[in-house]
């Protein structure tokens, strides 16, 4: 059996359907490459000593690891387990795919993901939020699809979520400050050096900071490391401009 279990951001996040699949587990992928996470992933360990745990590279859940992956399910109770959400903002797709193909029983375990904590923590209506992007670092060429996805969304009058680049595996993760230079710097429309903007950092964690202001104004604050995230807003209602009016006082 395959199982993948999304663990949120902390051990405070584990849901009790994630602690009893990783106390059954034989073996356990911990994917410690697509996100970060607040608390030691060494200590998961503690629910299940008899278990193998692999706290698991990109090279371990890709390419030829895969075909391994699934062999192990066929005979044992494998679990990946992943910060966040397993099949939104960290996706293991291909493995779920070729386990649906060749039979494997599947089972999907669902954890918090950031996504679904911007909806419900910033006070911006869930409907009125577009496609999500990811903004990656301007190395080889400029990322211009993230601006055109926010000029999209904003011409129907909905908020953009911009998760930013993040290479664990390299240590490297973008920051807001980071960031607003690089949209200003794409942004061939002139349209968001004033658009309100919330800045995200570490959303769910113990010393998490929201922060609210113009988007090129965002870079003039502190914040604490990364995971770092920025939403755009497009026209707020009354309520959703109380709750940037809150966050703006956050910011001070």
């Amino acid at each position: 059996m395959l199982v993948f279990i999304g663990l949120g951001y902390s051990l405070r996040h584990l849901t009790q359907e994630a602690i009893n699949e990783l106390k059954m587990a034989d073996v356990v992928y911990i994917d410690t490459y697509t996100s970060l996470y607040e608390d030691p992933l060494e200590k998961l360990r503690e629910l299940n000593p008899s278990a193998i745990f692999i706290l698991a590279t990109r090279r371990d859940l890709e390419g030829a690891s895969v075909e391994k992956i699934l062999r192990e399910a066929t005979a044992k109770r494998v679990v990946i387990a992943s910060p966040g959400d397993p099949f939104i903002a960290t996706t293991h797709d291909a493995i779920l795919v070729e386990a649906l193909k060749r039979g494997i029983d599947v089972k999907i375990v669902n954890g918090i993901s950031f996504i679904t904590m911007a909806y419900s923590r910033l006070g911006l209506q869930s409907y009125r939020f577009g496609k999500h992007v990811t903004l990656v670092y301007p190395t080889h060429f400029k990322p211009y699809s993230t601006v055109e996805v926010v000029y999209d969304n904003l011409a129907r009058n909905l908020h953009t979520i911009i998760l930013l680049d993040l290479r664990a595996e390299e240590s490297k993760a973008m920051t807001i400050p980071e960031a607003v230079n690089i949209l200003l710097d794409l942004d061939y429309k002139g349209l968001l050096r004033n658009k309100i903007a919330v800045g995200v950092a570490r959303l769910g964690w113990r010393d998490e900071k929201v922060c609210a202001d113009e988007l090129a104004l965002l870079k003039n604050y502190e914040y604490p490391p990364p995971p770092h995230s920025i939403v755009i807003t497009a026209s707020l209602d009354p309520v959703e401009e109380e709750f940037i009016r809150y966050w703006k006082k956050k910011c001070k």
